[in-house]
């Protein structure tokens, strides 16, 4: 079956195999001789300006009038140099990342997992680069610091999405504005399958949600303000249409975007732990209401609380005022 498999990835181009029948793995990537010369080359780079700021500090701070002062402030000193090495390591992966790509362009398609093919040869070189500034951002302090590695990396992505907690392939991908992966979500552009390595690029439109634990194949393109569940599994190539919610393996339409928004305005009845009583409540749990629409509603209820009162005040009175007429005119007659 592998043999008729690989014949068949050979001969017919990549739009005219069906990649669901085959076995995958998404171990696309190992290391070679050149990219841990590269990935150690990368370290020692980084860490060489660090250094230097280190080697002055000392000689400066010892001989400084300003020692112990110095000393109670070191930690800003450590800041900084841990700062500069991410710079750094940043600037020298990007100079990388342009040379090997005017070597050999990256490019999609599928390709032998061999390492005389230019292709797989490559793309292993790029990914040892990206995996070292990823790993540097990613231990950062500043969790949004990740969103500025797929920049460098050449991959859409801005700075209010949340994409910390998930995985994602470190090129041919392209993410949307405000979007959201959940914990331990993959999003794979890359999939070895059988003996070949596949690349296909994935895009990720604005406002989607990736549940937790999700995978999101090669290929794959979700469309704006889709939501993609838990544990839900793309196929290669799938396309998700947008305002769906999709969940199952593979992917499966569950419910519209709107559809359950309106589901979540609709009334429950809740009861009150210290009265018994029982009351209506509005459950809104997709919408975020602004803090002004928050107090002009509740304004609202108070204005309508205080007029059904006043309206209760004003009968009781002309009750009160009646009744006393009535006796008044009863007297009268009598």
């Amino acid at each position: 079956m592998s043999q008729k498999m690989n014949e068949d990835t050979e001969l017919k181009p990549l739009e005219e195999i069906d990649l669901r029948k085959y076995p995958i793995t998404t171990n696309a990537f190992t290391w070679t001789p050149m990219g841990i010369i590269l990935y150690l080359l990368l370290n020692i780079l980084s860490l060489m300006i660090p250094l230097v700021m280190i080697m002055t500090f000392h000689d400066y701070a010892m001989s400084s009038v300003y020692f112990s002062w110095r000393i109670l402030f070191i930690f800003i000193d450590i800041m900084a140099w841990w700062g500069i090495y991410i710079l750094c390591s940043l600037v020298f992966s990007k100079m990388f990342l342009i040379i090997l790509d005017l070597i050999h362009a990256p490019k999609e398609g599928l390709f032998k997992v061999d390492k005389s093919n230019l292709d797989y040869r490559f793309f292993c070189l790029r990914v040892a680069i990206k995996k070292f500034v990823f790993w540097t951002w990613n231990n950062f302090c500043f969790p949004w610091a990740s969103n500025l590695a797929f920049k460098v990396c050449k991959m859409r992505a801005d700075f209010k999405s949340t994409m910390f907690d998930g995985w994602s392939d470190v090129e041919f991908v392209e993410f949307g504005d405000n979007i959201m992966l959940g914990q331990g979500a993959v999003v794979l552009s890359s999939m070895i399958i059988g003996d070949h390595l596949l690349i296909k690029k994935v895009i990720i439109g604005d406002h989607v949600v990736i549940g937790g634990n999700a995978i999101v194949a090669p290929g794959t393109v979700i469309g704006r303000g889709a939501t993609l569940g838990v544990w839900a599994t793309t196929h290669i190539g799938q396309k998700l249409e947008p305002d769906w919610i999709y969940i199952g393996r593979p992917a499966q339409k569950f419910k519209e975007a709107s559809q359950m928004y309106e589901e979540s305005k609709k009334k429950v009845i809740r009861r009150l732990v210290d009265t018994g009583e029982r009351e209506e409540l509005i459950v809104n749990r997709y919408v975020k209401k602004d803090l002004v629409d928050i107090a002009i509603d509740k304004l609202d209820d108070l204005y309508n609380k205080w007029k059904a009162e006043q309206e209760i005040q004003r009968r009781k009175e002309l009750r009160k005022k009646y009744k006393d007429e009535i006796k008044d005119i009863k007297k009268k007659y009598k």
